[in-house]
């Protein structure tokens, strides 16, 4: 079955009204709302959990060299068997190895560590923001010219999420990157809602792009996050609502190994975040108040506030996320029906050393949604599926997208992709089928939309006998989009629609670096 959708650009399934924050908002990417619409966990394969750990000691600096037999894991307070440990060590990148791109990166380093540092233009002061780029150019001075890990720089406001930079070792091009980007100036308070929603949309645009890269990924979040939220003030539907969405935010940044580091630049100003009387987070990290750095303590980060060495939490941050465990248990005991959440306790067996990392895992999942239902309506966590990945142009690497455009019809594209990557379903004993979309759309050189078509296809491909393993390693779609001036870039974005999987990608008809387009963040090249 085929059919040709006209795909309606702005449109997002609802987080939070604006009525439940009594404000008037004007659109922004919004989280969906249905309980039905999280299929997110932590990675839990054949029952084994996995966790990346840090571990430092009373002076706060990193230990190496520990061994499994130095761990003890506590799920619900019930001791675990440790089965494998490894150290980050075997796989940072060796020297001399740029990378340039994210199709670089899962090409030649596809288990390294990464960095993406996010400047939050949403619910930080400008001053802050400036106080931000400048303690990122101080960090960035007391490193060589290769970074240790690749490293990709994002911003975020209430309209955009931009890509200022993709994956790479060169301290030059972010740099570069950095002087070419001019912030905005955020919204006042009254916006609550939309910043809100931006800076979880952010989060999961983070998430569902980098899904594909299997190494560990520290996001370090430069300013404020979404403003804090008292449950106790939203309706019980509300309520029940934003808990769900923060459930399926936190898994999501779990499954995709993205651990937050919450970096707040406004200094000794700031208040500090809700913790309880040992000033720590308890069990739930969302059991009071919403707050920004409560993500940090769920996803196994940290919160840095209230200091004005904003370079060196940077750096606190960065050197983390290259020196960690990755620790793995099979949980015992307690059937998943019996508690939906389980909680992660990590220690050592010196008491002077500390163990930071996630704080537990969601055991029971619903599953994705139908893309349509009977009539063709379109579900919301689809829409919001390919809204968000339409709206940037950032790399989504789940589903590894190939762009190979048409040597004789200019129009049309070639979109390949690994068929390992689909989750196939048997239609007889010699074939698989897998219900696939593609979303194309073009822009001219400063953003407009010029162009968009969705188009939902059912592929089959045939199989070795007893298998349900396509015989082909790769499957072909074709977009056909009108390619003659003004359009200056294609966006292609691909959905595995039984898994909720994305692939994205951009096809440049110009020299990307003479866009204005406000979704790339940068100011053109002259």
């Amino acid at each position: 079955m085929r059919k040709d959708l006209r795909f309606p650009c702005g449109i997002f399934a609802i987080l939070l009204s604006a009525a439940a924050f009594g404000q008037q908002t004007n659109p922004a990417p919004q989280v969906p709302t249905d309980n039905q619409q999280g299929g997110f966990k932590l990675q839990v394969n054949a029952r084994l959990v996995v966790l990346d750990v840090v571990v430092t000691d009373k002076n706060g600096q990193v230990v190496n060299g520990l061994t499994k037999d130095d761990f003890m894991v506590y799920e619900d307070k019930v001791p675990q068997h440790v089965v494998s440990l490894e150290s980050s060590a075997v796989n940072l990148p060796p020297a001399n190895v740029p990378v340039n791109s994210t199709a670089e990166l899962d090409k030649l380093q596809p288990n390294v560590p990464v960095n993406i540092v996010v400047l939050d233009e949403l619910n930080t002061k400008f001053e802050d923001q400036a106080f931000s780029r400048y303690s990122i150019k101080k960090y960035l001075d007391s490193q060589g010219d290769e970074l240790q890990l690749p490293t990709m720089l994002v911003a975020v406001d209430v309209q955009h999420f931009m890509v200022l930079r993709d994956y790479t070792r060169s301290k030059k091009e972010i740099l570069s990157a950095l002087d070419r980007h001019f912030a905005g100036i955020p919204r006042d308070a009254n916006w609550q809602a939309d910043q809100f929603n931006a800076a979880f949309a952010a989060l999961i645009e983070i998430a569902q792009a980098t899904a594909g890269h299997a190494g560990h990924k520290n996001m370090i979040w430069l300013g404020r996050g979404f403003p804090t939220i008292d449950p106790v003030n939203l309706p019980p539907d509300v309520n029940d609502a934003l808990k769900a969405a923060i459930e399926q935010c936190t898994n999501m940044l779990r499954d995709a190994r993205v651990t937050l580091y919450t970096v707040d630049p406004a200094g000794v100003s700031v208040d500090p975040p809700s913790t309880d009387e040992n000033g720590t987070y308890t069990e739930d990290p969302f059991g009071g108040q919403v707050d920004f750095n409560a993500m940090a303590a769920a996803t196994g980060g940290k919160a840095f506030y209230g200091r004005n060495d904003v370079d060196n939490m940077i750096g606190t941050s960065a050197r983390d996320g290259a020196s960690f465990y990755t620790l793995a248990y099979r949980p015992s005991g307690v059937s998943d029906e019996a508690k939906p959440f389980r909680s992660i306790q990590v220690v050592l067996k010196n008491p002077n050393l500390r163990a930071t990392t996630r704080e537990g895992y969601y055991t029971q999942v619903p599953a994705v949604p139908d893309a349509q239902d009977a009539k063709g309506r379109l579900s919301d966590r689809f829409v919001f599926d390919l809204a968000i990945a339409a709206q940037s142009t950032m790399v989504y690497d789940a589903v590894p997208l190939t762009l190979k455009r048409d040597p004789v019809n200019h129009d049309i594209f070639h979109v390949t992709l690994p068929t390992a990557d689909i989750d196939w379903e048997a239609a007889g004993s010699q074939r698989v089928t897998a219900s696939l979309a593609m979303l194309v759309e073009s822009f001219d050189r400063k953003g407009k939309n010029l162009f968009h078509k969705l188009v939902i296809d059912e592929v089959g491909l045939p199989v070795s006998a007893g298998s349900l393993n396509p015989t082909a390693q790769t499957v072909m779609l074709t977009g056909v989009v009108p390619t003659a001036p003004p359009a200056a870039r294609i966006r292609f974005v691909v959905r595995v629609n039984h898994t909720g999987k994305l692939g994205a990608d951009n096809f440049f008809l110009v020299d990307r670096k003479m866009l204005g387009d406000p979704e790339t963040g940068l100011e053109p090249s002259r």
